[in-house]
C-alpha cells in the first residue's frame, strides 16, 4: 500500500536527518490517516494531489511576492518528494487512448449526453493518473467528434 511506501520513506528520511523530507512526509501521513488508519491508495493519492496543488500555489505565490530563492527551492523539493507518490500520469495520446478504451470497455456511445459517464468510468479505471481538465477537454472532443 502506498501509505506504507510513505512511513518507510518518513523512515529513512529520519534515519539519513533529512528534515524537510521527514516533516512534510509527517504532515501527508497525519492528513491521509486522520479519518482512517489505513487509508487505500485512492485517497492517498487525493491527499498527495492536494499537497502538490498547496506547493504549486505556494511557488506561484513565492514568485508573485520575489521570496528568496531559498523558499522557492524548498517548495519546489516538496513538490518533487512528493510527485513520487503519484502514479505514472497519462497526457496527450496515452489519455486519449485509455479515454476510448474505457468507453470500449464500459460500452459508452459517443454521444455528448455521455460526458459523465465517460469520465466517472475514467475515475474507476484510471484513478490519479490524468488531469481532469485535460480528461475533460478530450472527451467533449471526442464525444463530439472532433477528435
Amino acid at each position: 500500500m502506498l501509505i506504507e511506501k510513505i512511513r518507510a520513506d518518513r523512515l529513512n528520511a529520519m534515519k539519513a536527518k533529512d528534515e524537510k523530507k521527514r516533516n512534510l512526509l509527517g504532515v501527508l501521513i497525519a492528513d491521509a490517516c486522520k479519518d482512517v488508519k489505513q487509508p487505500d491508495d485512492t485517497a492517498v493519492v487525493r491527499f498527495v494531489k492536494k499537497f502538490i496543488e498547496n506547493a504549486k500555489e505556494n511557488l506561484q505565490a513565492l514568485d508573485k511576492s520575489g521570496g528568496t530563492s531559498t523558499a522557492r527551492d524548498d517548495t519546489r523539493r516538496e513538490i518533487d518528494i512528493l510527485m513520487d507518490y503519484l502514479p505514472s500520469q497519462l497526457t496527450g495520446d496515452s489519455l486519449a487512448e485509455a479515454i476510448g478504451k474505457v468507453m470500449v470497455l464500459e460500452a459508452i456511445e459517443a454521444l455528448p449526453s455521455n460526458m459523465g459517464k465517460v469520465m466517472k468510468a475514467m475515475g474507476v479505471h484510471y484513478t490519479g493518473q490524468y488531469d481532469g481538465k485535460e480528461a475533460s477537454e478530450l472527451v467533449k472532443g471526442i464525444l463530439s467528434g472532433k477528435s
